[in-house]
């Protein structure tokens, strides 16, 4: 659960940074061109798979979706939920959250106030990622926390 966690809040960090990134552009141009909605698919060394979709919206919200899915043993059983399923050997869980978002020193920064999964996107996270280029199909960011550079692509 926590190499889940920690390709959550990579992945969410990742796509803010993403949407921010531009050359030579300053923080209000950043901002302009980062409203919309991105996502990703990351693949954890377990095999743990994430796949988000945030959507930041003028005014300086952010809205997260997606799924976390986890192997699971064949014979594994989980009474019907709301937020999670059993679906093709996987643990599926649906998870949301929301927040604010701001462009600041070349930095896009996020900050989580409500999530349906605490344990892996508690409120209160908050997270900044280096912007390098935004274009109108992908967002090109260094990931503060590992230093690694990442790409994000628009989704309409």
């Amino acid at each position: 659960m926590q190499a889940a966690a920690a390709v959550v809040r990579a992945t969410l960090l990742a796509l803010i940074v993403a949407t921010f990134g531009g050359c030579g552009a300053s923080d209000d141009d950043f901002a302009k061109v980062v409203v919309g909605t991105w996502g990703s698919r990351e693949v954890a060394p377990d095999d743990v798979i994430v796949e988000t979709r945030f959507m930041l919206l003028p005014g300086g919200r952010v809205n997260w979706q997606g799924e976390l899915r986890i192997l699971v043993p064949p014979d594994f059983y989980l009474p019907n939920r709301p937020n999670y399923e059993v679906h093709n050997g996987r643990l599926v869980y649906y998870f949301s959250a929301s927040g604010n978002w701001t462009v600041r020193d070349g930095y896009l920064h996020t900050k989580i106030e409500s999530s349906t999964l605490p344990s892996l996107m508690p409120a209160g996270f908050a997270a900044a990622w280096k912007l390098k280029e935004v274009t109108s199909k992908e967002m090109i960011y260094v990931s503060a926390a590992n230093g690694r550079t990442r790409v994000e692509y628009r989704k309409e």
